[in-house]
């Protein structure tokens, strides 16, 4: 497995690739959701690149950059265990040196759901994303539904910058409780975890719902919001029911499939989960 830390590095390896080139960016302390990631693109790909960068720009001044969990030397050692290809754990300053004066911005879905909680995150995430695929050129890129947002912002990306990429999304990974893997969730005790998967219980109690026919939002809505306020621990960031394209609240009547999606603090710990209803 190759560990690269800069960016001469990485167009001296991407010259040398033969066949297609699989690319998942992560901001390290990796779990099953990211391995379900890396194995397919193992199994489509001929060479696959892992990059692990803790990306400062998707952070506001309030969150959590500092307690971000960093855990380099046990990612590389997994990595290397399932022969990946290529690892790029770059520093801050290779990626943004001081005189960077560049972002690229999305200026409608990166505004909704995520973004209004979040206004830096999507520049962040959009910035990194297109300097990764800069690098590296690759075929195929892939990305969780666990992040159903930034999975679409990152499809809308390659379409409307014409990059030559198809992007996977791959479904979310839960563990026994239900609970979203997330990187974040080290952070959570045992008996967190366990009040945490009744945000996906909520979620599955709304669909449930709609799948019975109801399509009134406030109704469904309240299904959700009873089942969660059950938990004090849980504190509501926000909950959405939206469309699945444009990514806009609908109401007052569901028409059509939609994405249930919704952020929820326990502690300083802050979680994301969402659930698609076809109709």
């Amino acid at each position: 497995m190759r560990e690269l830390k800069t960016s001469s590095e990485c167009f001296l390896f991407r010259k040398s690739c033969v066949g297609s080139v699989g690319l998942i960016p992560t901001m390290g302390a990796l779990h099953a959701g990211h391995l379900s990631l890396i194995k397919k693109s193992l199994a489509l790909c001929d060479i696959t690149i892992v990059t692990i960068f803790v990306n400062p720009k998707q952070f506001s001044e309030k969150e959590d950059l500092d307690a971000y969990p960093i855990t380099l030397k046990k990612d590389l050692d997994l990595l290397r265990a399932i022969d990946v290809s290529c690892v790029f754990a770059p520093k801050k300053s290779e990626m943004y040196p001081l005189d960077c004066s560049f972002d690229i911005v999305e200026n409608k879905l990166s505004l909704l759901l995520e973004g209004i909680s979040r206004p830096e995150f999507f520049c962040g995430v959009i910035t990194i994303v297109s300097k990764l695929f800069n690098l590296f050129q690759p075929t195929h890129t892939f990305f969780g539904e666990k992040d159903a947002q930034q999975l679409i912002i990152i499809k809308k990306l390659i379409k409307d910058m014409n990059y030559n990429i198809k992007c996977v999304g791959l479904p979310t990974v839960r563990d026994k409780r239900g609970l979203a893997l997330s990187s974040r969730n080290q952070r959570l005790s045992e008996q967190q975890k366990d009040v945490a998967s009744n945000i996906y219980a909520a979620l599955l109690l709304s669909k449930e719902c709609i799948n019975s026919n109801e399509r009134n939002v406030k109704i469904v809505s309240d299904i959700f919001y009873n089942h969660l306020n059950k938990y004090k621990e849980l504190k509501l960031d926000y909950f959405s029911i939206s469309n699945l394209e444009t990514l806009d609240d609908v109401c007052p009547v569901i028409t059509d499939s939609v994405l249930i999606s919704v952020a929820v603090y326990l502690g300083p710990v802050r979680l994301i989960d969402n659930i698609v209803c076809s109709i």
